[in-house]
């Protein structure tokens, strides 16, 4: 799948406090709040219903159109476009043709992924924080 990721996407994390009475739905929520794609006006948590149902048919081999998904999700096909859209843009779900795909198979091979992605940007920025400092002449503390 790592052909069909966006070469640029928002990666946005957000210290929300874990549900202090878990369940798998509130820590969904919690992890989908974490990853900072609910928005404030998505009271009904659509985004989040939308992403299970792309992460569950991913893990069957069944990409989903976003017909598919306005149909599960009982919401007209643009609602769901734009949906679509945010999660594309936090590199949570990929586009493969007229299908929709989420970034991994697991929720956590998608966290781990997202994590590798934060540690290579760093490594870069690091890297090149380091060349800005020596053109400045600054002493580079190792």
């Amino acid at each position: 799948m790592d052909e069909l990721r966006p070469a640029s996407f928002k990666i946005v994390i957000r210290r929300i406090e874990r549900p202090f009475r878990p369940s798998p739905e509130s820590e969904f929520e919690w992890i989908c709040r974490s990853l900072g794609f609910f928005e404030v006006i998505d009271r009904d948590k659509i985004a989040a219903h939308i992403f299970r149902q792309i992460v569950a048919a991913t893990e069957k081999g069944m990409p989903l159109t976003s017909t598919d998904l306005a149909e599960k999700v009982e919401m007209s096909r643009g609602s769901v476009v734009n949906h679509l859209n945010n999660l594309q843009r936090s590199g949570l779900v990929i586009r493969n043709g007229r299908h929709y795909l989420s970034r991994s198979r697991s929720m956590v091979r998608t966290i781990e992924e997202i994590e590798e992605d934060i540690d290579r940007i760093f490594a870069k920025m690091k890297k090149t924080a380091k060349e800005i400092d020596e053109e400045f002449g600054l002493k580079v503390e190792e």
